[in-house]
């Protein structure tokens, strides 16, 4: 199975965002099963990057998240004006050791700078 994000055997994420504060740039993110694939399996921990979008994406990582769906994080400050989304890769072992990527989503794109939320 390849899906969109291009990674054999991984399931896809829901992946939501709403910004909390745009001021300071927070927001929260959400994500669940997105086919049956990922509605199977059971996630110990993900990992919340940040994407800059067009040209060749580029990730930033953001935070680690333990046995829950969800995370509030802030975007860094000197992040440049652009579209970025937001891309979580979730795991089902909770050992480092393994290594094996469950599921990935990516939001929805989202404007920082002029006309954007940031």
């Amino acid at each position: 199975m390849r899906n969109r994000a291009g990674l054999e055997g991984a399931a896809t994420l829901r992946v939501a965002i709403e910004f909390a504060d745009s001021a300071r740039r927070s927001l929260g993110i959400t994500w669940s099963a997105a086919n049956a694939s990922a509605a199977r399996k059971k996630f110990e921990y993900a990992r919340i990057f940040l994407v800059a979008l067009g040209g060749e994406p580029q990730r930033v990582y953001l935070d680690l998240v333990d046995r829950r769906p969800s995370a509030s994080v802030q975007l860094p400050a000197e992040l440049a004006d652009g579209e970025y989304a937001i891309e979580v890769d979730a795991y089902g072992s909770a050992s480092w050791g393994d290594g094996t990527l469950d599921a990935r989503g990516r939001s929805v794109a989202f404007t920082i700078g002029p006309g954007g939320p940031g």
